[in-house]
């Protein structure tokens, strides 16, 4: 069983995850159309400095972060920061999946790998994270009024790699067992991510760099 899930099953997944995030681009310009819009950028009074319009540019960027998110609810801008950031920063350099790469493959980031309590360490701020963010879904109110099952699904897609992963590596319950829903649930994951809530992993930077908005990073040229 775990054979097969590691080996056809997992390329199979794979595969989906690829053809998935094709059609979801592909898509993303169909739907967008290129803007003929001009943006204008008047130039500096007789007298003024480049440093005024420095200053004139950073206050800009603070007045708009300041009616974003980040100014409304900059906690929880933080936590969900740590935790996109700790969940690609531990599977890419977990020892275990190093070691595993470099027998398949012959790739590894060793010696770079984290440590056995960096990894422990990691996992518990992830799962706290999860617990934030499930909190969140049951006790504020308007969050948990567009909440369903589906919501809790995801999260619940989310947090089985790492509880599988952590309890596989300290060797709580079966050992077997464990991996084989470990890899079964990162399966489930690289197959979801192109047609659920995933897909933000995917549309954050088409939006954020190719959509005229407010959230957007640059000023976009698509609507």
């Amino acid at each position: 069983m775990y054979e097969f899930i590691r080996g056809p099953l997992a390329w199979a997944c794979f595969t989906i995850f690829i053809l998935g995030t094709i059609f979801q681009v592909v898509r993303f310009f169909s739907l967008t159309r290129k803007t003929d819009k001009v943006f204008f950028t008047p130039p500096p009074r007789r007298g003024q400095k480049n440093r005024k319009i420095s200053r004139q540019t950073i206050a800009a960027c603070l007045a708009r972060l300041r009616v974003s998110i980040v100014g409304d609810h900059p906690g929880m801008v933080f936590i969900t920061l740590v935790f996109h950031f700790s969940i690609f920063i531990l599977p890419v350099f977990l020892m275990e999946h190093n070691m595993l790469a470099d027998v398949l493959w012959g790739i590894s980031f060793c010696p770079h790998v984290l440590s056995e309590m960096s990894t422990d360490i990691l996992t518990a701020v992830i799962l706290a994270c999860i617990l934030f963010f499930i909190a969140r879904r049951i006790f504020i109110k308007r969050v948990r009024a567009i909440s369903s099952l589906y919501d809790y699904y995801v999260i619940g897609l989310t947090t089985a790699p790492f509880v599988t992963g952590i309890l596989a590596v300290h060797d709580i319950f079966d050992y077997n067992t464990l991996i084989i829903l470990h890899v079964l649930s990162v399966n489930m994951i690289l197959i979801s991510i192109p047609f659920t809530r995933f897909a933000h992993m995917i549309f954050f930077f088409l939006n954020r760099f190719f959509i005229q908005s407010e959230i957007s990073f640059g000023r976009g040229s698509r609507a």
